[in-house]
């Protein structure tokens, strides 16, 4: 992996969607890879002084800003940049892209049966929507720290059980809202789904939680909570997830390529197709009267 000097590392004060220089905490800053795209740990990471930053845990990667980007440490956030800040001088930042998927516990099919998401392993098989069993090529995981990241982007969406269909979800599906579903021979993403009734975006989250991302060898679809939902597909980094160290052990820093399945992408709820835009109007409609009736 390449380094890159950023030369000063701040302490920072946050204050919403900018923060403050506190004081400066070094200089002469080594940090590996030169995208500041990942967790960095004490073993693969960033170098103080020529001295680890961490002997005990990652600094997590939070975002970019101005110049430089912006990480946690424990309680402490850290601000790595090339230039030079006097104390109280204001910085905006905005955070990264990233690769979400499920949450933990989502059930995921396997030919011995349902099993939660986040006991998976390297060379375990799940089950296709075609019939197939195909081996895990890699588990990725992501954690989210709430404070710093996108409602929008960032927030699980719960599919509400049979909010699809009869039976489907066979329980609540969690997923991130540009983690896409097959309905009616098209991928859509979660966030386009959203009603604000049986389809709905959580407010009431953890300051931090983790998304699990499963990689096949191709662009798939599996069965989260009996619905069809795509694998990972690298559009997006990997050096985004917390284990990427992991994938470079068994992998090499070379990734592998997956070309995205030739279907069309909904990313938005204005490009939901009218007659799925309608059957889920109506699907949550029955949904709600049947609540009500109870």
């Amino acid at each position: 992996m390449a380094d890159f000097t950023a030369g000063y590392c701040y302490i920072v004060n946050m204050a919403g969607s900018a923060f403050a220089i506190r004081s400066l905490y070094s200089t002469n800053i080594v940090c590996s890879d030169g995208e500041a795209d990942e967790v960095f740990t004490s073993n693969d990471g960033i170098v103080v002084d020529g001295d680890r930053f961490s002997s005990d845990g990652p600094v997590t990667f939070l975002g970019v800003a101005d110049n430089g980007w912006l990480g946690l440490f424990g309680d402490t956030y850290y601000f790595f940049t090339p230039d030079t800040y006097r104390p109280a001088d204001p910085v905006s930042w905005a955070a990264g892209d990233f690769a979400f998927c499920f949450l933990a516990g989502t059930a995921i099919a396997t030919p011995e049966g349902a099993v939660p998401i986040e006991t998976l392993s390297v060379g375990d098989l799940v089950s296709t929507v075609d019939g197939a069993a195909k081996p895990v090529r890699f588990l990725g995981r992501q954690t989210i720290a709430t404070r710093f990241a996108s409602v929008l982007r960032t927030r699980p969406v719960c599919i509400a059980a049979g909010a699809l269909a009869d039976g489907l979800p066979v329980r609540d599906l969690f997923v991130s809202p540009d983690h896409a579903l097959m309905l009616d021979g098209v991928l859509v993403q979660a966030g386009a789904l959203v009603n604000a009734t049986t389809i709905t975006r959580l407010s009431d989250v953890p300051d931090r939680f983790t998304y699990f991302h499963v990689e096949l060898e191709d662009h798939s679809l599996i069965l989260a909570e009996g619905v069809p939902a795509e694998t990972f597909v690298d559009n997006v980094t990997r050096r985004r997830f917390d284990n990427f160290a992991e994938y470079e052990a068994l992998y090499g820093e070379a990734a592998a390529s997956i070309a995205e399945m030739n279907v069309p992408r909904v990313k938005s709820a204005r490009q939901l197709p009218q007659a799925l835009r309608e059957r889920l109007a109506a699907r949550a409609a029955s949904v709600a009267a049947v609540d009500t009736a109870a």
